[in-house]
């Protein structure tokens, strides 16, 4: 198999996780932060749908100079928390749509432009997959930390 599939196929099974892993929080766990103010499910879709867009027109530009506007210089961090404070009013489900589609963007553009990128590029499309899988398992340990939480507060009621 050719190594750009491989990578979309890896990209696609990260995507497939995390979806089954958010499906698995209660409506009112997808709000709140894990345990060491872990960032909530909803804070982490939206810091990954900020990095793969951001990802993908950074790509963009660099292959196409002229295909969208030229990029002032940027803090990333700055950039990351001016963009989600514009996102703050918006429902989980938007969040979720919007990661869902930045995660369909990056692998459409892998696939799309994988011919145009040097090896060092190749390369650094491994860096946002690590990111991801980094992200849900920590998003995991989340899931499992409420759900420790809760069985302590039904013990704690029942006794």
């Amino acid at each position: 198999m050719e190594p750009w599939r491989t990578l979309i196929e890896a990209y696609e099974m990260e995507d497939r996780l995390l979806r089954e892993l958010v499906v698995g929080f209660p409506l009112h766990w997808r709000e709140l932060p894990g345990p060491d103010d872990a960032p909530s499910c909803r804070a982490t879709l939206a810091h990954l749908a900020f990095w793969m867009g951001f990802t993908v027109d950074f790509f963009r530009r660099r292959l196409d100079p002229g295909s969208m506007p030229a990029a002032p210089p940027l803090d990333f961090e700055d950039t990351e928390r001016a963009a989600l404070a514009e996102w703050d009013h918006l429902p989980f489900g938007e969040i979720l749509a919007r990661y869902l589609e930045a995660s369909a963007n990056l692998r459409e553009f892998l696939a799309a432009f994988w011919i145009s990128l040097n090896s060092r590029e190749r390369h650094e499309f491994r860096i946002p997959l690590k990111h991801n899988r980094d992200h849900r398992l920590a998003l995991a340990r989340t899931l499992a930390w409420h759900r420790e939480q809760q069985e302590l507060d039904t013990m704690a009621h029942g006794a």
